[in-house]
């Protein structure tokens, strides 16, 4: 019989974010978080690199921050590795001291505890510490009792405090949003150039950053005592992602500058590099998806992630000796996804591209190692974002039902260059939706997938894309299963949303609320196309950023043109579902429509 990963193994469970190496290397500190009764619990650990069973609890209450994915900004070391400084819901930032290797005391700095903070940095000569409020403002807080006191303000966003000499961020202001055209405070913006991740080494003595003013998001290392001249680390791969929030941290200098740890974006696939300021030779560490990367002394650490392994925390021997020997200090969802009968229906993707005219679009395929069904075309949201080789729950699920898996990466994709990325910039609606039109041609043609088995997957924005995909005929796919989706383009340059909103004009390509071309990328005008695909749909009630209005109009017109839209409304829930219930729900019902569609 095949194996069927359970529903409850795709639940949120434990959760590792926001790793660092103490100072001095022999431990690695992060944010836990795992569900409890009333939300999220979280506490700050740390781990011996040598006996990865000894944990020590740094700060459980007040709860710290939790991470976002392969992201942190949570919390910082001294230079010493003897005081912690965590970012916290209810007490601003709190400071805890060490005593052999122990939390001996803590106390909150003077941040306002009730603004939202992040990132907190600590300057080389150890008497401020540095933070965001409310991804707008950053602050400086002595550490001698001193107030905190108002370093920068912009009336756009800033994140990603660091602290130099003095204090500085990635800001960006309005209708750009971070990867169109960001700088470092106090620099002035470059125009059309992205800025991100401003690293300072240990000791404050090299500092580098990331930007794309050559095409490609690359590590851009400053003239210093280790190299007297500017250098950019010149790679055709990628070393950091579209900035969603603070705390990214793809890349980073080894204590005295001399070295730097850098991820390579290849396609989706990734890898962790190390380059030598000296000799400018460039080493591969090991494979796989990393976040979080920190380096003290001889110790490399990251967060770890691929297609068959669950996140992971890993610590790298950088040592002359034994450079690059990995230990895993923590696998969080090991116990649940390690199993011999699960860890058999995990699968590794191959890279294949597709051509749309004179545009060659990369997509990921998931072979089902028991083929049941069909496959399903999967098209991620943002639209500006990646869905990388990383570990994803939802996936296993599938392949484990027999469903082969593809993903899209449509123009407007990260990690393919800022060329690829910027080509949806006023063509949102069209350019993504052909790219996938021209992705599912070309599996069907090349793998045998029949248009009968397959099934098309998006939320938010990706349901915005597999809905103008269906939209250009009836006999693209089988049935559709749309998260959240954008429907109507109008009620969305209208939103709220203070992150997003002002960027839909430039993304849709809009000069105004009565451009006619807000109506015709919008799905619902292709509803009498659309109506020859069942599709089920699924929103929640409390979604601000897409409203529910959304598929509340693409049921009523859809089926009014003679089609047969299901939808599904999560009370409770926002913009992506929370509650397990909810999830598991969300599960059974889409089985259960794909069994219907399949027969």
């Amino acid at each position: 019989m095949m194996s069927v990963v359970p529903v409850q193994l795709c639940l949120a469970g434990k959760e590792v974010t926001d790793v660092r190496v103490r100072p001095g290397g022999q431990w690695v500190s992060g944010v836990v978080s795992e569900p409890g009764l009333h939300g999220a619990v979280s506490r700050l650990c740390m781990w011996s690199v040598a006996h990865h069973d000894v944990v020590v609890d740094l700060l459980v209450d007040p709860l710290p921050m939790a991470g976002r994915g392969l992201s942190g900004g949570v919390h910082c070391w001294d230079l010493e590795g003897r005081r912690v400084f965590i970012t916290t819901a209810k007490e601003g930032i709190v400071e805890v001291a060490l005593v052999d290797d122990v939390p001996a005391r803590q106390h909150s700095l003077a941040f306002d505890p009730t603004r939202n903070w992040s990132t907190p940095a600590i300057d080389y000569t150890q008497s401020s510490v540095y933070a965001i409020a409310d991804w707008c403002e950053m602050w400086k807080c002595t550490l001698d009792g001193g107030e905190a006191q108002l370093v920068y303000r912009t009336d756009g966003f800033a994140i990603d405090a660091t602290a130099g000499a003095d204090g500085m961020c990635v800001t960006w202001n309005r209708p750009h949003m971070p990867w169109t055209q960001s700088t470092i405070y106090p620099e002035p913006a470059i125009t059309e150039v992205s800025m991100q991740q401003p690293r300072f080494s240990t000791h404050g003595n090299s500092f580098g950053f990331i930007n794309d003013v050559s095409g490609v998001a690359n590590v851009h290392i400053s003239a210093d005592r280790v190299v007297a001249h500017d250098v950019m680390i010149d790679d055709e791969c990628e070393h950091g992602g579209s900035t969603w929030g603070p705390g990214q941290r793809t890349w980073c200098f080894n204590s005295d500058g001399t070295k730097v740890a850098y991820t390579r974006n290849e396609k989706g696939f990734g890898a962790l590099w190390v380059y030598d300021r000296f000799t400018t030779q460039r080493t591969k560490v090991d494979k796989g998806i990393f976040g979080c990367v920190s380096w003290e002394n001889d110790t490399l650490a990251a967060l770890r992630t691929g297609a068959r392994t669950p996140t992971q925390v890993v610590a790298y021997d950088m040592s002359p000796q034994k450079f690059g020997e990995r230990t895993v200090v923590v696998q969080p969802g090991a116990e649940h996804w390690l199993t011999p009968e699960i860890e058999e229906e995990l699968v590794e993707p191959s890279l294949h591209e597709a051509a749309n005219g004179d545009v060659v679009v990369p997509y990921r395929l998931y072979r089902a190692k028991k083929p049941n069904w069909g496959v399903i075309v999967w098209v991620h949201g943002g639209p500006v974002d990646q869905w990388q080789v990383t570990f994803r729950p939802k996936f296993s699920y599938w392949l484990s039902r027999g469903w082969s898996i593809v993903v899209v990466d449509h123009r407007g994709t990260t990690g393919h260059g800022r060329s690829f990325q910027q080509q949806l910039e006023g063509h949102w609606g069209i350019h993504d939706a052909e790219d996938t039109v021209a992705v599912v041609r070309q599996v069907q043609r090349a793998f045998g997938f029949r248009s009968e088995r397959t099934v098309l997957m998006g939320s938010s924005a990706g349901g915005l894309s597999v809905l103008n995909a269906l939209g250009t005929s009836r006999t693209l796919a089988a049935g559709a299963v749309v998260s959240f989706p954008v429907v109507d383009l109008v009620d969305l340059m209208q939103g709220a949303d203070p992150f997003e909103t002002h960027y839909m004009p430039r993304l849709i390509g809009a000069r105004d609320m009565e451009d006619p071309l807000l109506r015709e990328r919008s799905p619902l005008s292709r509803a009498h196309v659309i109506a020859g695909t069942p599709l089920l749909v699924f929103h929640g009630d409390n979604d601000t950023l897409v409203p529910l209005s959304h598929s509340e109009q693409l049921r009523d017109v859809v089926n009014a043109a003679g089609g047969a839209v299901r939808l599904e409304v999560m009370h409770g829930e926002g913009h992506g579902f929370r509650d397990p219930l909810h999830i598991i729900r969300e599960y059974s019902m889409t089985e259960e429509f794909l069994d219907e569609l399949m027969g």
